[in-house]
């Protein structure tokens, strides 16, 4: 795909997805858990424990998603062609959905800022935050293998609650899966442009990120096992409270931004279209 068009399209993707997954969680994931399990507190509890084990993650691991760094990346190669693509001065801004040892404040010129430290996986972010240029010259970093890994563990997680709703129903299924898959566009976009930077090959790149994404029908092939001997329907709420974090916490903040009236407008609407398409779905199949 042409930068450009990446560029154009990366942010109402982003807005389109926070929607999808507010709306399956809103419109599909709670109404069939309460119906499922009753109007009870427990249902709640499980809703709030999706929320927050999420919110743990990236709390103290800071694993985090990002994707307005491609964004910026593209827009800044397209103002100036002949200066190659660095995504160096992007990396440790959570882009990778991933744990460093230290990350940087998004702003390029702003060295005054310096970097804030994190813990748990000892990987060095290839940046120098005075001179903004690369100190390491490996291109195949532990940060390459580390996206792939989290994506990994990203997609099982995800399978596993796609796989829990479409045991629940074909139309709970397909809600998750449609809010799902809205949310993965544009994260793959964003790991494979990192991939390609880190010296990979286009086709190594897109070989290892479909492997990656195996892992998805891994975990609704769990969730189908653990049915045989326990009931999943826990795991309803459970995806609601993560899709709803994800949705109003790492993707609402990176499109809320004012950016002009045009853009604004039509990230909004992008973020209406997510609602409305998973509303259409609930509609369309069990009416108002």
């Amino acid at each position: 795909l042409r930068e450009e068009f990446l560029q154009a399209i990366m942010l109402p993707l982003i807005a389109f997805s926070a929607g999808s997954l507010i709306g399956g969680a809103t419109f599909h994931m709670i109404p069939s858990a309460v119906e499922r399990m009753g109007n009870v507190t427990e249902v709640y509890i499980f809703l709030d424990f999706g929320f927050l084990l999420f919110l743990a993650i990236e709390q103290f691991l800071h694993w985090h998603h990002s994707h307005t760094h491609i964004h910026r990346l593209f827009n800044s190669h397209a103002q100036h062609p002949s200066k190659p693509m660095n995504l160096q001065q992007y990396e440790g801004e959570g882009s990778c959905s991933c744990r460093q040892t230290s990350s940087f404040d998004g702003e390029p010129n702003s060295a005054s800022k310096g970097t804030t430290s994190s813990v748990s996986i000892d990987v060095e972010t290839p940046l120098d935050t005075q001179s903004h240029s690369p100190v390491d010259p490996n291109p195949t970093s532990t940060l390459s293998w580390l996206i792939l890994l989290a994506d990994g563990l990203h997609n099982l997680i995800g399978g596993m609650f796609v796989g829990a709703s479409f045991l629940d129903s074909i139309e709970l299924g397909l809600s998750a899966w449609v809010a799902a898959a809205a949310h993965e566009v544009p994260q793959e976009i964003g790991d494979f442009a990192i991939l390609i930077h880190e010296g990979w090959s286009k086709k190594k790149a897109l070989l290892l990120n479909f492997i990656s994404a195996l892992t998805f029908p891994v975990g609704g092939l769990i969730a189908y096992a653990a049915s045989q001997s326990i009931d999943v329907s826990f795991l309803i709420p459970f995806a609601a409270g993560n899709f709803l974090y994800i949705g109003a916490s790492d993707l609402i903040p990176e499109i809320k931004h004012h950016r002009g009236v045009k853009e604004d407008v039509i990230n909004f609407f992008s973020f209406i279209a997510g609602l409305a398409i998973l509303l259409g779905i609930r509609v369309a199949i069990d009416g108002w």
